[in-house]
């Protein structure tokens, strides 16, 4: 199955600066140690089931994560975990809410999320994204993250699990940069 993730929400959502990124660009060490951890649960399927699981063995890296519930019939996708760090940067703590609820707090934020993770969920494998958001309060804020789905049934995604690095950009790092922060959001690549 191909999908398309729709690059111009990112730009709508004023968050021009984020982009999909290779996989093998990754270089943030929980970022990493997360995507390790899901292939090693993942094994010889396409997704590890949600109870291979287990935040005993990553605990350390919780305040990172976030867990997207995914629904179907009707399609729809929701906050079941957000760690500090994200919710910091997110600007509150979604938990139960639906990923496009955001919209009412940053104008297309929400959809933008939503389009990325419906996109995991459809294409059932890990995206990695990086660059800059303008987080909700915070500034400009360098990010790395990778979005990896789970299944119950080994063919359908039911859950998104999510690891991410954040810094904010302090003003002073920023001056002179140019237009890096407005980069347009690039074709995925595989």
């Amino acid at each position: 199955m191909t999908n398309t993730y729709d690059t111009n929400l990112n730009a709508a959502a004023g968050q021009s600066g984020a982009q999909l990124k290779r996989i093998k660009d990754l270089r943030d060490p929980i970022v990493l140690f997360m995507l390790d951890y899901w292939k090693a649960k993942r094994g010889e399927r396409r997704m590890p089931h949600p109870d291979d699981i287990d935040p005993v063995e990553f605990a350390r890296y919780m305040p990172n994560l976030q867990l997207i519930q995914v629904d179907h019939d009707p399609f729809e996708l929701s906050y079941r975990l957000l760690g500090e760090a994200v919710s910091d940067v997110h600007g509150g703590n979604y938990r139960s809410r639906k990923v496009k609820d955001l919209d009412e707090l940053s104008p297309k934020f929400g959809s933008m999320m939503y389009e990325l993770f419906k996109f995991v969920a459809l294409e059932r494998r890990p995206y990695a994204a990086g660059g800059t958001l303008d987080a909700m309060g915070k500034g400009y804020t360098e990010f790395e993250g990778v979005y990896m789905p789970l299944s119950f049934d080994g063919e359908r995604t039911d859950r998104i699990l999510c690891a991410s690095s954040y810094r904010i950009v302090a003003e002073s790092e920023r001056i002179g940069l140019g237009d890096i922060y407005s980069e347009p959001v690039m074709a995925i690549l595989k």
